[in-house]
């Protein structure tokens, strides 16, 4: 038989995935590198990778949770260059509310130092549906929008945040550049900024480290906020005005049952100090006017409503409100025995 030849065998090497950025062959391995533009589902898939024990990351709002009133948990920020971001370090936080729970998870990362991370995008990559990865953040400082602080801070920028107009609970603000071109496409309802430390600023100037939003921005977001539990809970506890038993209507324009408070003293910090269901009333519009201005009253023990006779009530309130003194309330006997307490004292 004869001897056939020998062939050498080859090994063919196996390499791990590997993409290319910049032009730079890398191994695939899932991070978020600073700079790249990746689609929603392409960052959700590498953060996966990443944390698999713990949920998905969401980008229906500002943070990642979404709304988080329960515990002070960010995972991922999600900044819009025309809504809340014009500038890559700071942003322009609005409509916080109980749910969103913004102010107290921004304030909980400032103070611990936890990093998140952090995506933004402008106009451009809105319409290409990417996001720019900025990479892990920290919260620098907060800075009330009105403070001489966070003035300074956007000049030294070269930007100039002016207050357009004001109600009684909202101010509107507009920020400009150097060109002075408008930055939001209308002006803001801004309730606080949040300066960020990236990987591109890791120490932002002009402005102290560890600054947090003052008094009064605290007193605007927070008592907001907790007013919104306290009327879902007052508004669940009885669903009817407790004087006449008018059921909650959404027909007309304006809230047509309130729910509004007993005792209005404020603790130290200037927030209302009873927040509870027990501290509240749920009243016809009208007769809650009656009831805040002190014209009438609610006796505590029998439920009776009582024109005030210091203010000559009689004189300034008409015949169809002046046949409800004497007159049990129509939901007495839901009024639990905590509020009748604070009727009692009221004073």
């Amino acid at each position: 038989m004869p001897n056939l030849p020998i062939t050498p065998l080859r090994i063919i090497p196996i390499f791990e995935p590997h993409f290319s950025v910049s032009g730079v062959s890398m191994r695939f391995n899932y991070d978020l590198l600073p700079g790249e533009l990746l689609t929603f589902e392409e960052i959700a898939l590498r953060y996966t990778q990443q944390h698999p024990d713990e949920k998905e990351l969401t980008a229906r709002g500002l943070l990642s949770p979404s709304t988080s009133f329960r515990n002070l948990v960010i995972r991922a920020l999600f900044a819009q260059e025309e809504i809340n971001s014009p500038i890559e370090d700071l942003l322009f936080v609005s409509d916080d509310n109980e749910r969103k729970n913004y102010l107290r998870r921004f304030e909980h990362y400032l103070k611990n130092q936890q990093a998140f991370l952090y995506f933004r995008r402008n106009d451009e990559a809105r319409k290409e549906g990417r996001w720019k990865v900025v990479g892990e953040t920290q919260v620098f400082a907060m800075l009330d929008p009105n403070s001489a602080a966070a003035q300074n801070l956007l000049n030294s920028r070269g930007f100039k945040l002016v207050l357009m107009r004001q109600t009684e609970e909202d101010e509107y603000w507009q920020l400009f550049d150097a060109q002075a071109h408008p930055c939001f496409p209308l002006s803001r309802k801004i309730q606080f900024l949040v300066v960020l430390s990236t990987p591109q600023y890791k120490v932002p100037s002009g402005v102290m480290p560890g600054t947090e939003v003052g008094r009064r921005v605290k007193a605007k977001v927070l008592q907001r906020s907790s007013q919104a539990e306290f009327t879902s809970a007052v508004k669940a506890r009885y669903g009817a005005c407790i004087i006449t038993g008018t059921q909650l209507t959404e027909r007309h324009s304006w809230p047509w049952v309130e729910a509004c408070y007993i005792d209005t003293q404020e603790n130290e910090e200037g927030f209302l100090a009873d927040n509870s269901a027990d501290n509240g009333l749920f009243l016809r519009s009208d007769l809650q006017r009656l009831f805040i201005n002190k014209m009438i009253s609610i006796n505590a023990e029998t439920g009776q409503v009582l024109f005030n006779p210091a203010l000559e009530t009689e004189a300034l309130i008409t015949p169809f409100y002046q046949a409800l003194e004497g007159k049990v309330c129509a939901l007495w006997d839901a009024v639990p025995p905590g509020t009748r307490e604070r009727l009692r004292n009221l004073r």
